[in-house]
């Protein structure tokens, strides 16, 4: 059968759950059902393209349909058709329904948020086209619906604790003098923010280059002679990064039995971050 229009596809879409469909939510299962129809058949569901969005993954003409209906349920009349679908595209429509309807529009967003087709290609203000190509790729990433939202859901996990550690770096300069026994200097304000734009970066490079990424394991805490030490475990690669007060930067990399170091300026740090971090996302 020849490729279906976007509008027939998101027709079917509202006329056929049972709990209501928001625009949000409607747009976001566009976008599944597009990646996860290329990966399985090497072909578009639909002949339309997706933007990346503040809000995630959106079709420009969808967006101009139904936004009048705001943040409510979007409605078609029942008896409107969908000719462009066949029976085989309409079930597969009903297995995309089931497993990602569920689970509300703000976790569609976040999902959406975590997948590299939107975090490459989002500029602020911008609405990007995302390449019909990228969707492909990462989406051949995943045997199945629950593969992809298990993923997603490891990496939103990765987010809150990414999360929780800014605020906690927010509050260390605070910490005065006496958190350990025998004195010791909190970490400045400008070390602290330099660790958040560092977890941020991170983040960011983590999920806009891997479908599946290796999550590693973070730890960090205050440095006794004043800043801040974040260390990154990976299978095979252990990055130690110290962050001190007088704007240096210590890296240890361990990496194969091999160990190196490097001491840098903080503004040196920033320019070759990605050095670093090779091979850890």
């Amino acid at each position: 059968m020849a490729v279906s229009t976007i509008d027939d596809v998101a027709t079917y879409l509202i006329q056929n759950n049972e709990i209501g469909i928001t625009h949000r939510e409607l747009q976001k299962i566009l976008y599944y059902s597009q990646g996860f129809y290329l990966a399985e058949y090497d072909e578009p569901l639909f002949d339309a393209e997706f933007d990346a969005w503040q809000f995630g993954p959106v079709n420009n003409s969808i967006w101009g349909r139904f936004r009048e209906f705001g943040y409510n349920n979007l409605y078609v009349s029942p008896g409107a058709e969908t000719k462009t679908l066949d029976n085989a595209k309409k079930a597969f429509l009903s297995a995309i329904l089931a497993t990602f309807l569920v689970l509300g529009q703000s976790k569609l967003i976040d999902m959406s948020h975590t997948d590299y087709t939107w975090e490459s290609n989002y500029i602020a203000g911008i609405n990007k086209r995302i390449p019909q190509e990228q969707i492909k790729e990462f989406f051949n990433n995943f045997d199945s619906h629950q593969e992809y939202v298990q993923s997603a859901e490891a990496k939103l996990g990765f987010l809150t604790l990414i999360s929780a550690r800014q605020e906690y770096l927010t509050n260390l300069p605070s910490l005065g003098e006496n958190w350990i026994s025998g004195g010791a200097e909190a970490p400045a304000k400008e070390i602290c923010e330099a660790c958040i734009k560092f977890l941020r970066y991170f983040t960011k490079n983590l999920f806009s280059t891997h479908a599946v990424p290796t999550i590693p394991k973070l730890v960090m805490g205050p440095i006794p002679s004043g800043g801040v030490g974040i260390e990154l475990h990976s299978e095979n690669k252990n990055v130690y990064v110290s962050f001190y007060n007088d704007k240096q930067v210590d890296v240890s990399v361990e990496e194969n039995d091999s160990f190196t170091e490097h001491e840098v300026s903080l503004e040196q740090f920033g320019e070759e971050i990605s050095l670093f971090l090779e091979g850890v996302v």
